[in-house]
């Protein structure tokens, strides 16, 4: 017979009078998804306030003054002499200015201190060197060399600030007349400075004259003989002078095509046994880098300051 097997098909047993029915199938009480809800609200809570902590953390400085890090401080053109009181910032903070490149000494604040000292020890580029504290009204400080996050740049060669180094230009006279620092732009630059050294031993081959640094503020200054090449006021080999009877300060170029030009420099260098053949006359200079310029005479001069190579 087709029908149905036994219990399928068939309505569940009625539970007796006064038994309690039991829940429906599937179904779980509100108060367990209230309660999980509750749950994920609090622990993506905590997770937020982490986050925050976090965040809040790597947003402060701590720590020394270190390289790459940034002061509220900057340099223009003139004022790589003084050495400024700065904070240290966060580099994205609007009041950055530089960012330090060397940190050269780390010193405490005194009631008294002296207004000058010796120039640090600062890499090629920097625009200046400043007191650098951790927060305002620190007495512990950094001296650091710092660069402008932008221009100008006085440290860059030849632009006439911040401290001397290779393709820098001075001011000055002649056989080793110091000067000061000017911008190789300027009408009155004497020599430009091709390398900076302990000793002029170490100065390299085309150096025709040197100038020594000193230091007005104590201590002893790195590298203080500047090597100057060719250009400016510094004579060379194929320049011609102007009669240096009265030249204050040894002689000065002039044009050879012009007769104010009284002879042709043929060579420089440290004795007469090594003059060219083609020179005639010389000039001397006691203490010089190159005490012994060669010339060729052109014209006659007022008194006897060129010396006959023969005499």
């Amino acid at each position: 017979m087709y029908g149905q097997p036994p219990g399928q098909g068939q309505p569940p047993p009625v539970p007796p009078m006064g038994a309690p029915a039991p829940p429906p199938a599937g179904k779980r009480s509100p108060l367990v998804f209230v309660l999980a809800g509750l749950a994920v609200v609090v622990v993506l809570g905590v997770v937020a306030v982490v986050l925050v902590a976090v965040q809040s953390a790597g947003g402060r400085l701590s720590g020394p003054l270190k390289a790459e890090q940034c002061i509220d401080t900057g340099f223009g053109n003139g004022t790589g002499n003084k050495i400024p009181a700065s904070t240290r910032v966060k580099c994205d903070d609007p009041a950055a200015r530089a960012k330090v490149v060397k940190i050269t000494a780390e010193r405490q604040a005194t009631a008294y201190q002296f207004g000058t000292r010796s120039e640090p020890d600062c890499p090629a580029g920097t625009d200046g060197v400043s007191n650098v504290t951790l927060k305002q009204g620190d007495k512990r400080y950094y001296e650091a060399c710092v660069r402008n996050l932008d221009g100008p740049h006085p440290g860059d060669p030849g632009a006439g600030g911040a401290l001397l180094s290779v393709g820098d230009c001075v001011s000055g006279g002649s056989f080793g007349i110091g000067g000061k620092e000017v911008a190789c732009t300027s009408a009155n630059w004497y020599g430009k400075v091709i390398a900076r050294v302990d000793a002029e031993a170490s100065c390299p081959a085309k150096t025709l004259e040197t100038m020594k640094l000193r230091s007005f503020g104590g201590g002893e200054l790195t590298r203080p003989v500047l090597c100057l090449g060719a250009g400016g006021g510094v004579l060379a080999t194929g320049d011609c002078i102007a009669d240096p009877s009265y030249a204050v300060g040894g002689p000065k170029k002039a044009d050879c095509a012009r007769p104010t030009a009284v002879a042709k420099i043929e060579g420089r260098v440290r004795a007469k046994r090594d003059c060219p053949a083609t020179s005639t006359h010389l000039m001397t200079a006691d203490g010089a880098y190159l005490p012994v310029m060669c010339l060729k005479k052109m014209r006659p001069t007022l008194n006897d300051k060129i010396r006959s190579l023969g005499g």
